[in-house]
């Protein structure tokens, strides 16, 4: 969970205990995939609509509820099969919410149709039936490749009243929607036939008139309230969408708007302000775009993100800062704790991105870390450096197993910083996998890891039998041909 719409609008009355949302075993739901994901998942964070006072934790505590109470495959009217690969998917997290009606997902290809036809988006209890999907229809348009048909969007209300009062945004999210529901370039047909949109307007239960005391009923109010807790997990699930609008529409000026709580990703992102005008985009072009060369901002630590989310304002005038720090570490406590695999493979990253995740590896938020991918970045000896000290840090990639810095810009001067992190006592214990192929490392950089592994450092890494001599030069370097020399793996690695 990352960025935030420039509203997040808290209950307006306090509920009684009895009517809190029921709990759930911690084994009632499969566990959610891991949470790292390819350089094709599109993902940031951005929430609802906020006002008034800021909710307890207690009143934003996630729904649960007991194994039993979720529905079948009969229930829904679905597949067994379906229903089966929706949980397989970590689907099962969004259940609570989703399968009741706290949260209603739009349509995507209704917003298609109702921005191509020159619409404005109106509050959820004003739009008609046709523009949402039911929680059976997400399960059935659950797709064989990987992600759940299901996106959220982040971006800052346009007016205090309105978010969006004559349709810009709307338009520009229309387009990345239908890239989105196009044929993948390499499976030849769409990775989700449909998909839901999470769009704070439309999805949470608004107050429809508030100049006028036309407010939310006390039972919508309730609902509204629950909707707030699901969102650190739409969010930040590996498996959603999550679209972010970085940029303000023509007509509109950064700095004749109140600033809405648009901060980075922890996951994944796709930055719509990125798309460039009179481009006709399909799924991979978009992801071209709005995912790589920055799109996709490295995670933040809670106490960072609280840090940024102070500079930052919100449209309705209101603090609803602890809310969304709440939200946020929640979130990030949850996906970062779980994590086994962290996916960062081109995305234009340089050495200030892996300083920022350097310090998310450091304070210990991955204890279940097993593979983390940042091949095909930017990173240099600085940003070497910063992750070598987080690697080296006791306790910081305890269950590490894999560590991924192919076709980088690193040196001998961040390969020899590597070296010397993981000849440190409990450093990265279990590294069976070390790959630097198509980097800047000569010789010096070379023999310092070697000598390094000599002397026991990452006991279960070896080197592969290869001489140095072996070893292409940079120019030579091309994305498939490794400098063996540097491409070390223990005697478990695949082949």
């Amino acid at each position: 969970m990352g960025c935030f719409s420039g509203r997040v609008e808290a209950p307006t009355e306090e509920l009684p205990a009895d009517t809190a949302p029921p709990t759930q075993p911690a084994d009632a739901l499969p566990p959610a995939p891991d949470l790292g994901v390819s350089e094709t998942k599109l993902e940031p964070p951005g929430p609802p609509a906020v006002e008034l006072d800021v909710p307890t934790p207690a009143d934003t505590a996630a729904p649960t509820q007991p194994a039993a109470a979720f529905p079948s495959a009969t229930d829904l009217g679905v597949s067994e099969g379906k229903l089966e690969l929706w949980r397989k998917r970590g689907g099962g997290e969004l259940e609570p919410v989703l399968a009741s009606s706290a949260v209603a997902v739009l349509d995507a290809q209704w917003v298609i149709s109702h921005a191509e036809a020159g619409g404005v988006l109106t509050h959820r209890q004003a739009l008609p039936k046709e523009a949402f999907l039911s929680f059976a229809d997400l399960v059935e348009a659950t797709g064989e490749y990987g992600y759940l048909p299901v996106a959220a969007l982040s971006y800052p209300w346009l007016t205090k009243d309105h978010p969006d009062p004559r349709g810009a945004n709307l338009a520009r999210v229309a387009r990345a929607l239908k890239a989105l529901l196009s044929d993948h370039p390499v499976f030849g047909k769409p990775v989700n036939p449909r998909l839901g949109v999470f769009w704070d307007f439309g999805s949470l239960h608004q107050h429809p008139d508030p100049p006028n005391g036309v407010l939310r009923t006390e039972e919508q109010n309730a609902l509204f309230k629950q909707g707030l807790s699901c969102l650190g997990t739409l969010y930040s699930h590996p498996k959603t969408y999550v679209l972010r609008l970085t940029s303000f529409p023509d007509g509109h000026k950064a700095e004749d708007q109140a600033e809405g709580t648009n901060v980075a990703s922890t996951l994944t992102a796709a930055d719509l302000g990125k798309m460039r005008a009179g481009v006709e985009y399909g799924y991979g072009s978009l992801i071209d775009d709005c995912v790589q060369d920055g799109g996709r901002r490295p995670p933040l630590l809670p106490s960072a993100f609280a840090a940024e989310l102070e500079k930052k304002s919100f449209t309705n005038g209101k603090d609803d800062k602890p809310l969304v720090k709440q939200l946020y570490e929640a979130a990030f406590k949850e996906q970062f704790g779980k994590a086994t695999v962290l996916n960062y493979r081109g995305l234009g990253w340089g050495d200030a991105e892996a300083a920022q995740l350097a310090e998310v590896l450091a304070s210990g938020a991955a204890p279940r870390l097993e593979r983390l991918e940042l091949q095909r970045n930017k990173i240099g000896d600085e940003g070497c450096k910063a992750l070598a000290a987080a690697l080296g840090k006791e306790g910081a990639a305890p269950r590490l197993e894999t560590l991924s810095l192919g076709e980088n810009k690193i040196g001998d001067e961040g390969c020899k910083a590597l070296a010397a992190a993981l000849g440190k006592e409990g450093a990265a214990p279990r590294l069976k996998e070390l790959y630097l192929f198509c980097n800047e490392i000569g010789d010096e950089g070379c023999k310092a890891l070697a000598a390094a592994l000599k002397e026991g450092a990452a006991p279960s890494l070896k080197a592969r039998d290869a001489p140095l001599a072996t070893r292409p030069s940079p120019a030579q370097c091309s994305s498939h041909l490794p400098s063996r020399a540097v491409s070390l793996r223990g005697q478990q690695g695949a082949a």
